[in-house]
C-alpha cells in the first residue's frame, strides 16, 4: 500500500484510500457517506493488522472527539461507534 508509509505518531489524520476528510465542514449526508467507507475499510482489514491499526490510530482518535460522539444525528453517532469498534477489533 502506498499510504502505509505514513505513521500515526506525526499527529496527522490518515484516511483510507478514496475517503476525503471528515469534519464539521461537510453536510450530514456526505459525513455519513464517508463514515460508511471508513467502516467498510476497517471491516475488510485482517484482525491482527497492527500496522494498519497504527496507521489509522489518529483517525480513530479524531472520530472519538465530542463533535462526533455527541453529534445530533443518530446515523453519524452509530457509524462513528462502528468505526471505533472495528478499529479496536484490529488489535
Amino acid at each position: 500500500m502506498a499510504h502505509s508509509k505514513a505513521r500515526a505518531a506525526d499527529g496527522k489524520v490518515t484516511y483510507p484510500p478514496g475517503v476525503k476528510e471528515i469534519s464539521s465542514n461537510i453536510s450530514k449526508e456526505e459525513m455519513v457517506r464517508r463514515l460508511k467507507m471508513v467502516v467498510k475499510t476497517f471491516m475488510d482489514m485482517d484482525q491482527d493488522s497492527e500496522e494498519e491499526k497504527e496507521l489509522y490510530l489518529n483517525l480513530a482518535l479524531h472520530l472519538a472527539s465530542d463533535f462526533f460522539l455527541k453529534h445530533p444525528d443518530k446515523d453519524v453517532r452509530l457509524l462513528v461507534a462502528c468505526c471505533l469498534a472495528e478499529h479496536y477489533r484490529l488489535g
